[in-house]
């Protein structure tokens, strides 16, 4: 009932109530970040990208109904802080620079995803979307990241995405730890390695297992 009324705002463009459904769901404890995410966001989010991919949204419309579900994140970022703070204590947390490369501009999942990190205690930094190549190796050679973690929506962004790794490895060497995510792998998770990256994660319960491997110097989820 709570994803019938959400979308059924998102559908009728009315953030406002959008917003105060996913919000007031949460503060009256009817879910936790992770199923807000994971039941309502992440479902919602993808529903609308099916729609653009099929041309049944005007592409306004999926643009404006993003920043509905962006809102609702950013407005979610003090809980993760919090919820996350004890977990970061633990051993094995590393330091990850979420991103989408070039001409990658479906930044949601990766946003998520940079949150369910967060929550497992790990000092996140999330860089967006479209992140120039000259950009991203700069903040590499400054942040000298342990993990990278890759968001990828576009099949076709495939290429660039596998340059653009090699260039960080060049920067941080074999020790780094590449994660990618995104619907470009979904259905082809050989892609993972093929071009450069060492883990694929697209749930909470994912990242968790690769948090856990960490802890215990393991290497596989």
């Amino acid at each position: 009932m709570l994803y019938e009324k959400f979308v059924e705002c998102l559908e009728n463009d009315d953030k406002p109530n959008a917003v105060r459904i996913a919000l007031d769901a949460l503060e009256t404890g009817q879910v936790g970040i992770v199923e807000l995410y994971t039941e309502l966001l992440m479902p919602a989010q993808n529903k609308m990208e099916l729609e653009e991919k099929r041309d049944s949204v005007a592409i306004w419309k999926e643009h404006f109904r993003t920043s509905v579900v962006r809102t609702v994140i950013e407005c979610c970022y003090p809980r993760v802080v919090k919820e996350g703070l004890p977990n970061s204590f633990a051993k094995g947390k590393k330091k990850i620079v979420v991103f989408c490369p070039a001409e990658e501009y479906h930044d949601v999942g990766a946003r998520m995803i940079s949150d369910f990190f967060a929550l497992c205690g790990h000092n996140v930094y999330f860089l967006g979307s479209n992140t120039p190549p000259e950009a991203l190796l700069e903040a590499m050679m400054c942040l000298q990241p342990e993990v990278v973690a890759m968001g990828v929506s576009n099949y076709f962004n495939l290429v660039a995405a596998k340059r653009t790794l090699e260039e960080v490895r060049k920067i941080l060497g074999n020790q780094v730890s590449i994660v990618l995510g995104g619907a470009a792998f979904k259905d082809n998770l050989t892609v993972v390695n093929e071009i450069g990256g060492d883990y694929y994660v697209d749930t909470y319960d994912a990242v968790v297992r690769l948090s856990e491997g960490w802890e215990n110097h393991e290497t596989g989820i």
